[in-house]
């Protein structure tokens, strides 16, 4: 249940907040976190480093509802406000992945991710690092990086 509530809790924020004009190219932003997401929780919960409880629906381990929930929404939000400084690119990394590291820490809590070989702070390095993947594949790829600042 826990899963489905996060689902729709963050469905409701990016339904709120979403630019649907930037939609058609933001989304691959989203398709990209998904593809990273699956990867490193194929290979982390396959080598029993951690476990996700009541996955509704699993998806190699691990849940769909957070795939398609806070993943995908992440992945989004992060091509759609994406700064135009390098200082604030950081700065924006950095402040994404401390939100992530967040809801991950109340997974912990709530005993739906369990950790048997892994710890918080190898998250917390795992999640900043793909925090900067996605933020690259946005200014990159996706030429994100609009919003001007002055």
């Amino acid at each position: 249940m826990e899963w489905i509530i996060r689902f729709t809790a963050v469905w409701i924020l990016f339904l709120v907040i979403i630019d649907w004009k930037e939609l058609k190219i933001n989304i691959w932003s989203g398709v990209f976190s998904i593809v990273l997401q699956i990867a490193m929780d194929t290979v982390f919960i396959n080598n029993g480093f951690y476990k996700i409880e009541n996955p509704v629906i699993s998806i190699w381990g691990s849940s769909l509802f957070f795939i398609i929930g806070p993943v995908f929404v992440i992945g989004v939000l992060i091509s759609q406000y994406q700064p135009s400084k390098r200082w604030a690119q950081i700065l924006y990394v950095f402040l994404l992945a401390v939100v992530y590291d967040f809801e991950e820490y109340l997974l912990t809590i709530r005993k739906e991710l369990i950790y048997t070989n892994w710890n918080f702070l190898s998250s917390v390095i795992i999640n900043f690092i793909l925090m900067m993947s996605i933020s690259w594949f946005s200014i990159v790829v996706l030429k994100r990086g609009r919003i001007k600042e002055k």
